[in-house]
């Protein structure tokens, strides 16, 4: 008896991503700095808002301006006001920023990549940067939204304006409520003594519990270890290296074989250059202070007690 001729099985195709999956592949990829993604076959007005986010998303916000690829229309007059915004002379900018429609999320992605920049370089203070942060909170896609909320939080823990921070968390809503009660914590911080955190001292990597005060300087500084080279420490300043990995409970009295690994590494660096650090090996310790970015500069007044704290968007590049 014959067989039947063996059947190829069907190739699989998988489906082409909506607009609105192409568009979150994108900012994933942005938020991790990952290579984004290649274009996906989109049509009409979603093609172009997509060419429009991947621009915003790939233009150096310091020397050129995103490409507008949109020939008519709202979407166009969205990308011209954008680009003039990014090229106003200073006295226009408060207006530019008031005007600026915000409607596709490549529009909020450009204003946000521009305007840190700006901040950084002393370009927006006061009310031209909380208007800034404002327009990132009242449009764009969910990961600007969240990036406006971060700065604006910030700044308000390091200029400890309780009004502020009462205004953005009234504007931030329901779906943000960890993360103010991270900066409420914080704030509860100010003008007290610091809490107690267990620390291992490099290069001898024995642990100890110790406040901030505690480390005999008036300024802690709190930032993971570039591979390149060691911070340039100012007199008075402390250092603590919150692990890489961080996956110890707060209260462990010993290193995991991965963190050892990872201290003993950090230990002969420092041993290098005569110097010393705290290595913090618990993730969690620092969230339960709600001390959730980096890089952190905290200033202690002359009772040791905690006098400004500037994390993440508002810390200093260096210490």
């Amino acid at each position: 008896m014959l067989l039947p001729p063996m059947q190829t099985p069907p190739t699989l195709i998988a489906p082409a991503p909506s607009a609105q999956e192409a568009e979150a592949a994108l900012l994933e990829a942005f938020d991790y700095d990952l290579a984004l993604p290649t274009e996906p076959k989109l049509k009409g007005a979603a093609a172009l808002k997509y060419r429009w986010l991947r621009a915003t998303a790939t233009f150096d916000p310091t020397r050129e301006l995103p490409a507008n690829p949109f020939a008519a229309g709202r979407e166009r007059q969205e990308a011209e006001a954008l680009r003039h915004l990014l090229k106003a002379p200073k006295d226009q900018l408060e207006g530019e920023l008031k005007a600026l429609p915000i409607r596709t999320s490549g529009t909020a992605l450009a204003l946000w990549r521009w305007g840190q920049i700006q901040v950084r370089a002393g370009a927006f203070q006061g009310a031209l940067r909380r208007l800034w942060e404002d327009r990132l909170l009242s449009a764009g896609s969910v990961l600007t939204r969240g990036y406006g909320l971060r700065h604006a939080l910030c700044w308000a823990l390091a200029e400890q304006d309780e009004a502020r921070f009462s205004s953005v968390r009234s504007a931030a809503g329901t779906t943000s409520e960890e993360t103010i009660k991270g900066f409420q914590r914080l704030f509860g911080l100010l003008g007290g003594p610091s809490p107690m955190l267990r620390l291992w001292a490099l290069p001898a990597m024995e642990y100890h519990d110790l406040r901030l005060d505690q480390l005999g300087s008036t300024r802690v500084w709190i930032c993971p270890a570039e591979p390149a080279a060691l911070p340039d420490l100012p007199p008075g300043t402390a250092w603590i290296i919150p692990s890489a990995t961080a996956d110890l409970s707060e209260r462990d009295a010993s290193l995991s074989e991965g963190l050892l690994t990872e201290g003993r590494a950090l230990a002969v660096r420092l041993q290098g250059t005569g110097r010393s650090a705290q290595l913090a090996p618990s993730r969690a310790a620092f969230e339960n202070l709600g001390l959730a970015w980096f890089p952190i500069l905290i200033e202690l007044d002359a009772k040791g007690d905690i006098r400004t704290i500037r994390m993440g968007d508002a810390a200093p590049d260096r210490p």
